[in-house]
């Protein structure tokens, strides 16, 4: 199966025309990449989307030099994904060229000048963002007093700590339940294992609190966006957050999200919450709010357009 394929510039903004080759990891191969290019262009931009970069050998300039074609690469794990982060599961920024790029875009306003340190040029952010058409909420009876999905609980054990485990043993009488690949196990903690997606999203919607609790470099790093806490919003879920430099800017504190801060006690602010169900209701109605407002992935259609258009000129 090929990762490759174009989008009409028309199709994600009625302001432009053109095309856009999009290179996905997973199923990427340099030949597929030029057989693309040579046999479905022209186009306008290739943008390989968290493609291993020390994979790529030359084919960014190849692409430039024989069909002018310049390219944009975007980096979908920053900044957990670079060596001094300790790479997640590796790093393919090892023997990396940044600089054949024309331009480097991630979800992490505050590693820009790293990026750029590195060789990499017209460096900007592209935050994550939710499809509401998707993620609307679904009406279901709540039976989870506290839920928390993850893909692993890698760099966040300390807050999945504080957050599940202590407060789980606080308050027996709640419901507490995670889904993900996670290799703690709390006593009172129910857990769901990996959901498929409506599992997923009945879940959150049938759960009173939703936690969002980021891992350490993607918290510490001003302006880092992750997929989660745009997702939960879109359904609609009263949504807790470890404490995350630069949240803020895109949901604001106790009136679409509640952030803890170093000296919370989780245990009495979920107690808050769950006391009061208006108040839950109206957090998550915000929430969602917000995202139809600033948050879809026609905002970002948008932004990345705008940012296009003078590195591709």
């Amino acid at each position: 199966m090929s990762s490759l394929y174009s989008h009409s510039w028309g199709d994600l903004s009625n302001r432009h025309g053109g095309s856009l080759l999009t290179i996905q990891a997973g199923s990427y191969h340099p030949s597929s990449t030029q057989d693309a290019v040579a046999k479905e262009g022209p186009f306008d931009v290739a943008l390989f989307f968290s493609v291993p970069l020390n994979l790529l050998s030359d084919i960014p300039a190849h692409l430039r030099e024989r069909f002018g074609v310049p390219s944009v690469y975007y980096e979908a794990d920053m900044p957990s994904i670079l060596p001094a982060y300790g790479g997640i599961h590796f790093s393919y920024y090892y023997g990396a060229d940044l600089s054949q790029f024309d331009g480097f875009l991630s979800g992490s306003e505050g590693v820009e000048e790293t990026i750029v340190k590195m060789g990499a040029r017209n460096v900007s952010t592209l935050h994550w963002a939710a499809d509401p058409k998707v993620l609307s909420p679904v009406s279901t009876e709540k039976d989870t007093d506290v839920f928390f999905t993850g893909g692993t609980s890698a760099f966040r054990e300390e807050w999945m700590d504080r957050m599940i485990g202590e407060p789980s043993g606080e308050m027996p009488d709640k419901i507490f339940a995670m889904s993900g690949l996670m290799k703690e196990h709390y006593k009172n903690v129910k857990s769901l294992g990996f959901l498929g997606f409506n599992s997923w999203k009945r879940q959150i919607c049938q759960s009173r609190i939703c936690l969002n609790i980021s891992r350490a470099p993607h918290a510490s790093v001003r302006g880092t966006s992750s997929t989660r806490i745009f997702e939960l919003a879109s359904l609609g879920a009263c949504i807790v957050s470890s404490p995350h430099a630069g949240l803020e800017q895109w949901f604001e504190p106790e009136k679409e999200i509640i952030i803890l801060d170093e000296n919370d006690h989780p245990g009495d602010v979920y107690k808050r919450l769950l006391d009061s169900r208006q108040l839950m209701l109206e957090l998550g109605s915000r929430a969602r709010a917000r995202v139809l407002a600033e948050h879809t992935y026609d905002h970002r259609a948008e932004q990345l357009l705008d940012y296009l258009a003078p590195v591709i000129r």
